[in-house]
């Protein structure tokens, strides 16, 4: 690399884009077989010697000098800023795999994460299974953006904010800052931070005849909940389950929905099935009764995740087509309509 001699890069001599050329071309087998030996192909490998060069569009030099001695860059307790500023902390550091005074795109991930204590695997096609897709439109800081098409992924980037991303862009180059243009545009995004809304679980605009059905979200364990008891929403909060609103409005009265849990995955799944719900009884799973009640004329949407493992969740429930569109397109499977609610709620 142009900067091996220290943990930190002189961020004021970035290489040229002929030295970055020069460099892969006089590397090409050794940084061919590192590439394969990560983990990844072929095809991926030419994908990643064709990135374009990218020249770094912010002044580093402050984030460098506080990385030293870490008295300006301080972590934040918000969860989105410890990511970013841990990754900032890298700025300058070239790419390579001797870390971490090097960094790959995904290891530059892997570093910035442990901020918040989540662990997360190395491979951007093991990376981009985490969290839930998010649309390239509506990113928030330290989502995730990924480069080519599910389970082809060669190359990842932590959102900054301000339709900008740092990233570890190829060998012979730098860990450095860009904006979102399209010359090299990212293929899709996934969120992995919980999306809290700062909002305690309430009821507020609830209707005589109408239960809420609030949405909350475990980070560590990758899973969605959904409860019509405030009570059960509202201790979830408490012990650290991110509040991500009211799903739906579900009636009073109608046909059951009903809630059986999984005590191997810790998962919950809920159907309006009573054959399905006997049928995963029987199975082993716990019968928790009657969660709510379907009626109305919006559909609640069912998806199911084929590649669920360990704890991941397995089913997924929404009213919002964006969302279930961008699952279906991630790899997950429609189970078509699995309710109907009445109502969208402004909560």
């Amino acid at each position: 690399m142009f900067v091996s001699s220290g943990v930190h890069a002189d961020l004021t001599n970035y290489p040229t884009e002929q030295e970055v050329k020069q460099y892969q071309k006089d590397n090409y087998q050794r940084i061919k077989e590192e590439i394969l030996n990560q983990g990844y192909s072929e095809e991926q490998f030419k994908a990643m010697m064709n990135m374009p060069y990218l020249q770094p569009e912010e002044d580093v030099s402050q984030f460098y000098k506080d990385s030293q001695n870490s008295s300006r860059v301080k972590r934040s307790t918000n969860l989105q800023e410890a990511v970013v500023n841990e990754a900032k902390k890298y700025l300058g550091r070239p790419y390579g795999l001797d870390e971490p005074r090097e960094l790959t795109c995904d290891r530059l991930v892997l570093y910035a994460y442990k901020a918040t204590n989540i662990d997360v695997p190395r491979l951007t096609t093991n990376q981009e299974k985490l969290g839930v897709e998010v649309s390239l439109n509506n990113l928030q800081k330290g989502d995730l953006i990924f480069w080519r098409d599910n389970g082809v992924t060669y190359h990842v980037a932590i959102y900054v904010g301000d339709n900008q991303y740092i990233h570890a862009p190829d060998y012979g180059q730098n860990v450095q800052i860009n904006s979102i243009n399209p010359y090299f545009k990212p293929s899709f995004a996934r969120r992995i931070l919980p999306t809290d809304n700062g909002k305690e679980p309430n009821n507020n605009g609830q209707k005589t005849g109408e239960q809420y059905i609030h949405r909350l979200y475990n980070m560590n364990e990758g899973q969605h909940h959904y409860t019509g008891a405030l009570f059960e929403a509202q201790s979830l909060k408490k012990v650290g389950w991110s509040y991500e609103g009211v799903g739906w409005v579900a009636p009073t009265t109608g046909s059951n929905v009903y809630r059986v849990y999984n005590p191997n995955s810790g998962e919950h799944l809920y159907t309006s099935s009573a054959f399905e719900k006997d049928s995963i009884v029987k199975a082993g799973w716990k019968y928790e009764g009657v969660s709510w009640h379907s009626g109305g004329k919006l559909p609640v949407y069912r998806l199911f995740n084929p590649k669920a493992t360990g704890k991941q969740e397995s089913h997924h429930y929404t009213l919002n087509t964006y969302e279930r569109d961008n699952l279906v397109r991630s790899g997950w499977k429609s189970d078509g309509v699995a309710w109907n609610a009445l109502r969208y709620a402004q909560n």
